[in-house]
């Protein structure tokens, strides 16, 4: 695919890159431990030569764990800088073991478990830095560089203005747009695709072109010009759709989530582990917090509140305590708002810093949450939501979560229900066991503390 081709060239950089990068680290690691003396050695030093012998099975197993896992896979969505060190982070973590495991059956001689802790360290630091240089090189070689390849949108539609857009900013396509023309110009299309050397068709229409769609694609299907079919889906498609190939038909799938039943286990599995280890490990941190709750104003230490969850069915929810006994009698179910006199001080505490969730790890060990999901809502909340709302009641596809991919993009709280259904939607249907992991491993820097959490 021709808008392919700028990141394919750059996959090759990327590669070549991270392998230096490894080299580089390899090496460092070498002169750290045995000649920089910054932890004393108690067994000798080594010798650089037995260290280059193992760097061919090195630099082999980062590139088979790299290529296996699709670290340099085409991808026409644009990324965070963060998301993508995340991937290099858990690209390295495999490549490393698999590089250790092969290094203890291959090779004798014993080497320093000091050396490859700060290979380990180091190692997710060059990486970056050597794709940050790759990416700084491509937008040089990019800027005021006139584009090899010509496109074409075809359509009305606003996803076809949309498109348009698309192509003048993304200059990693090194494609430039040469016009936009309806649907039913076929005589038109066809002159931009044989006489004007476009090189790429973008096929958007709205429902009233689709009629025109097979014509057209009957008159132009015969010329080199690659095309992009953009089918109309309407306004009530709330999950991205995937084009999946039923026997040997094309279709698209739609609201669609991510988790099948290998993927239920895994989270499972990954939930009650996760869960009996922060119970265990927090535990004097439940103990102080439930003294806190107790001597703050009478009542029970823990709060059980009804929540809706997988499916649409209802649990008991627990919360540390954080409002007055009854506290509810008179306003019935509200929104929490800032400077509520229905919280007690620690309570507002507890809110602010999301110590009142904790108890909810006892909701994951029973099933009934997991640790990563949609925040689960009550259900006479949801009875409002799911009408004003589009596609609300999706997000009951998986289970709730304590933290979820809302939290750490800031939608907590007094914020936009809408902003964050969207990212609880993206969430199912982009899940995997390494997008729960960095939810959890960014919940401490974005989504415990919040200005809007009361």
């Amino acid at each position: 695919m021709i808008i392919y081709k700028h990141a394919q060239t750059l996959n090759i950089f990327r590669m070549l890159m991270d392998l230096i990068a490894i080299a580089c680290a390899w090496l460092l690691s070498y002169f750290l431990r045995f000649h920089a003396e910054l932890i004393p050695l108690e067994k000798g030093t080594d010798t650089l030569d037995r260290y280059l012998i193992l760097a061919p099975l090195l630099l082999l197993s980062y590139s088979f764990t790299f290529l296996n896992i699709n670290v340099y896979k085409r991808a026409l969505e644009k990324r965070r800088i963060w998301e993508e060190h995340f991937e290099l982070l858990r690209a390295h973590t495999l490549a490393f073991f698999v590089f250790v495991t092969l290094a203890y059956f291959v090779y004798e001689h014993r080497y320093s478990r000091i050396t490859l802790a700060i290979f380990f360290i180091l190692t997710p630091i060059l990486l970056p830095l050597g794709r940050s240089l790759i990416r700084k090189a491509s937008r040089a070689y990019l800027r005021g560089r006139k584009a090899t390849y010509r496109a074409l949108v075809i359509g009305s539609s606003e996803r076809a203005k949309e498109l348009a857009v698309l192509i003048r900013e993304r200059k990693e396509w090194d494609t430039e747009l040469v016009d936009i023309v309806p649907v039913e110009e076929v005589a038109t299309i066809r002159r931009y695709l044989t006489e004007d050397s476009v090189n790429v068709a973008f096929v958007a229409a709205n429902s009233q072109e689709s009629i025109h769609v097979s014509e057209l694609l009957k008159s132009v299907g015969n010329t080199v010009a690659e095309l992009l079919l953009f089918p109309d889906l309407g306004t009530n498609v709330y999950l991205e759709p995937k084009l999946i190939v039923v026997d040997r038909f094309p279709a698209v799938a739609l609201n669609t989530s991510a988790l099948n039943s290998v993927g239920n286990v895994v989270k499972r599995c990954y939930d009650f582990s996760f869960a009996l280890m922060f119970l265990i490990v927090f535990s004097p941190v439940y103990f102080l917090v439930a003294l806190l709750v107790k001597a703050s104003s009478p009542g029970p230490i823990l709060y059980r509140q009804e929540r809706m969850g997988l499916d649409g069915k209802t649990f008991q929810c627990l919360k540390f305590r954080g409002m007055y006994v009854d506290a509810e009698s008179k306003t019935g179910p509200v929104w929490a708002k800032a400077n509520d006199d229905r919280t007690t001080p620690v309570g507002r505490w507890l809110r602010k810093t999301s110590l009142d969730e904790i108890p909810q790890f006892i909701n994951v060990l029973k099933g009934e949450m997991s640790v990563v999901g949609p925040r689960p809502e009550r259900p006479v909340f949801v009875q409002s939501f799911r009408d004003h709302i589009p596609g609300y009641m999706l997000r009951h596809k998986t289970k709730c979560g304590i933290t979820g991919w809302a939290q750490i993009n800031g939608w907590r709280g007094n914020t936009s229900l809408e902003k964050r259904i969207e990212c609880d939607l993206w969430y199912i249907q982009n899940w995997s066991i390494w997008l729960d992991i960095k939810i959890c491993l960014l919940t401490p820097l974005k989504g415990f503390i919040h200005p809007n959490a009361y």
